[in-house]
């Protein structure tokens, strides 16, 4: 009898600690479940990504370029009141009349006969000089020295508020709206890889008026390391009417494709260079090929449109599924 008991004792204490066993092993499922779930739930939120498209990846080469016209100056040839009869911006024709002064006779403006001053020249008249229209002559290359144009001071005068004009001042410009501007650039001659020609054609974008144009070749010269070269814009930019230098990047090389940051890059342990992706919460590696880089950005092929890609990897690895 007391077997028995001893028997029965001991199976109920086997199966207790059987489901004590259980219980703990449960536990720490649902501990580790957790866990995981909370894990994958935070790096969820820590993970940046970007739906990739095609863009464009440029290389260039920043520079100052000096803005030429075909202009000319028109002074007053008597001191006096000044009546404007051509709005800025507007065009006039040759001999047509630009500006009045009136009350010539003496130092008081005295009332005078008003003498009208016509238009020299065809074109958009500004009120705004700067004293360098007689250096900056179009088609005139090898008289532009970039040493000595860097040093040059420009002696601006805005008119277009101005009611009084004294004799042989500078009181406004006429320029050739039909000509077209002229830039004088400056860059190292190894800028491009092959030489360049009058008549080739230069991709250059003006970031102060975001605007990228083609411009032609008219004239070049090699100083030093460096080349100096002139460009024809298509057509006046009338927002450059007044300026005198500007800033230019000329674009070298221009590519389009799938472009990301550096950072994306994971080398596997076949140093094979790709990046992480997501498909359905999971992360997958893809092999990429380098095409370019530019600063931070690299352009790459390997990737289709619209793949979902994790900007920062080293907090992910293969194979892992993220909330």
């Amino acid at each position: 009898m007391e077997e028995t008991r001893t028997l029965k004792g001991n199976s109920r204490k086997r199966r207790e600690r059987i489901f004590l066993i259980y219980r703990v092993i449960f536990f720490f499922v649902i501990i580790w479940f957790v866990g995981s779930s909370l894990f994958g739930f935070i790096i969820g939120h820590l993970v940046d990504t970007q739906i990739i498209v095609e863009s464009v990846i440029e290389k260039k080469y920043p520079t100052m370029g000096y803005i030429i016209r075909d202009e000319v100056t028109v002074s007053s040839p008597v001191t006096g009141r000044i009546i404007s009869k051509v709005n800025t911006g507007e065009r006039v024709g040759l001999d047509m009349p630009l500006f009045v002064v009136e009350g010539t006779a003496g130092t008081a403006l005295e009332l005078g006969e008003p003498i009208t001053v016509n238009a020299p020249m065809a074109g958009v008249v500004t009120y705004v000089t700067d004293g360098l229209e007689t250096i900056f002559w179009p088609n005139l290359l090898e008289s532009l020295d970039m040493e000595k144009i860097e040093d040059l001071k420009a002696d601006i005068i805005d008119n277009n508020k101005a009611d009084v004009v004294e004799k042989g001042k500078r009181f406004c410009k006429i320029v050739n709206n039909l000509e077209g501007l002229q830039i004088y650039l400056e860059f190292p001659l190894d800028t491009f890889e092959e030489p360049l020609q009058e008549g080739q054609e230069l991709n250059l974008f003006f970031p102060e008026i975001n605007n990228e144009v083609k411009s032609v070749i008219i004239d070049l010269k090699g100083i030093a390391n460096n080349a100096q070269v002139l460009v024809k814009l298509p057509e006046v930019w009338y927002s450059l009417l007044n300026k005198r230098t500007q800033k230019v990047e000329l674009i070298i090389e221009k590519r389009t494709g799938i472009i990301l940051p550096k950072k994306v890059l994971v080398i596997n342990n076949n140093d094979e260079t790709g990046v992480y992706w997501l498909r359905k919460g999971f992360v997958f590696w893809q092999p990429v090929e380098i095409i370019s880089e530019d600063g931070d950005n690299i352009l790459i092929e390997g990737l289709e449109q619209f793949t979902e890609v994790i900007l920062n990897p080293g907090l992910v690895k293969e194979g892992q599924h993220i909330n």
